[in-house]
């Protein structure tokens, strides 16, 4: 494998890359509607509040085996080969690409702020943002260097989550009883939690920021460094290998697949065969979430980008793969505009479902916000030549307000 950036001019690398973006970003939704519309455990245990029926059952089994964690590393992925491609452009216009980069970081944590206190406390920017400011260290680096980095991060994450599962005995007794509340919420964590949601949009912010202030430092310092980071990592050695600019040959992909989707989903069946043979309990649970699916996500994650590259390389569905490049060079919007749309779904400011609808229900919802975000966007780009949050997000990072009309 060649460690040498392609030529920035390529028209297969901004495809793939808006492809690959915007099929991310509607896969987020997929579990990111279970954060939006009920409480933290629903998202993870299907028996969260009670015994299940089986279409939630099923439901719940497909988005962990096909979605969870898989969009949300694609995404990491990206974010850092966006890193290098962004410090290309602009060295290419003559612009310290450090100054750059570091002053679209400062404007990220100003939006992730925003949306995790005022909007929605599933908030990603502001992590993403703050891996950033020191992800950027290694763009210098050989891809070698990327990916070994990002491997060990990873891994070094993974290990540590199957030592805490292996060694739920060794943990304080008040800790252990917070981590179970994560699976199993008694009645009284339940209202807790659903409280705020459907009252007011006061308390909604109230408990936002609670949730902020107890969990960024942590989230930071273990999921954030360890598995965004190390994410943000492989996906820059990927773009410097040729992988996420579709730039290798169909064969090299077929067997990128082929591989990295036998061993993810591999992991996944004994991943769920674990959880139905011992009925969802805590331990299993743990190791699913900590471990299982963390590993298998990533394999997964990158067999996914292999399916898209030879996408990319054919001739098959040119709308709708044009459609998903639109949502990808609006990514930003419409993740943004997913938490808008769906919190005035849920929260009691708007349509008050939060704890309403099946899982089924919200896969519906999903799709619905899919049709919308594919038609948006592609009409949007037509007339303008940015999303209205990359045009803002440009224009506070160059401090000069950028062409928006398309002439």
């Amino acid at each position: 494998m060649t460690t040498a950036l392609l030529p920035t001019s390529s028209e297969k690398r901004f495809h793939s890359l808006d492809l690959i973006r915007g099929i991310a970003v509607l896969g987020i939704l997929i579990m990111n509607i279970y954060g939006f519309s009920n409480i933290f455990a629903y998202y993870m245990n299907p028996h969260a509040l009670g015994e299940p029926s089986s279409s939630d059952v099923w439901v719940w089994s497909f988005t962990h085996i096909f979605a969870d964690q898989k969009f949300y590393t694609i995404f990491s992925m990206l974010f850092g080969a966006g890193i290098l491609l962004m410090a290309d452009r602009a060295r290419e216009k003559g612009v310290s690409a450090a100054r750059y980069h570091y002053f679209r970081m400062f404007w990220l944590i100003v939006f992730g702020l925003i949306h995790a206190l005022l909007i929605w406390l599933g908030d990603i920017l502001f992590i993403y943002a703050c891996m950033g400011l020191w992800v950027f260290l290694f763009t210098d680096t050989s891809a070698k260097t990327k990916l070994i980095t990002g491997i060990v991060l990873i891994a070094l994450y993974s290990l540590y989550m199957a030592m805490v599962s292996f060694h739920l005995d060794k943990i304080p007794a008040e800790d252990l009883e917070f981590m179970f509340s994560m699976f199993y919420p008694d009645q009284a964590t339940i209202d807790e939690e659903t409280l705020p949601y459907i009252t007011s949009y006061a308390a909604q912010v109230s408990d936002r920021i609670d949730f902020f202030v107890e969990n960024v430092f942590s989230m930071g310092l273990t999921f954030g460094i360890f598995r965004i980071g190390g994410s943000m990592l492989l996906g820059m050695a990927l773009y410097q290998y040729g992988v996420l600019t579709a730039a290798r040959s169909r064969s090299f992909y077929i067997k990128l697949a082929i591989i990295c989707l036998l061993i993810g989903f591999g992991l996944s069946a004994w991943d769920m065969k674990q959880l139905f043979t011992h009925g969802f309990s805590f331990e299993s649970l743990m190791f699913s979430y900590m471990t299982l699916t963390n590993i298998a996500a990533v394999f997964i994650a990158i067999g996914y980008i292999a399916l898209f590259a030879l996408w990319i390389k054919s001739s098959a569905a040119i709308k709708l793969r044009n459609a998903l490049e639109a949502v990808g060079r609006m990514a930003f919007t419409n993740y943004l505009m997913q938490s808008i749309i769906c919190t005035t779904i849920f929260y009691s400011f708007g349509l008050g479902l939060f704890t309403e609808l099946s899982r089924l229900q919200l896969m519906g919802i999903v799709a619905i916000v899919f049709l919308l975000q594919l038609f948006w966007s592609s009409w949007w780009l037509k007339r303008f030549q940015y999303g209205p949050f990359e045009w803002m997000w440009r224009s506070l990072t160059y401090g000069k307000i950028q062409a928006f009309r398309k002439h």
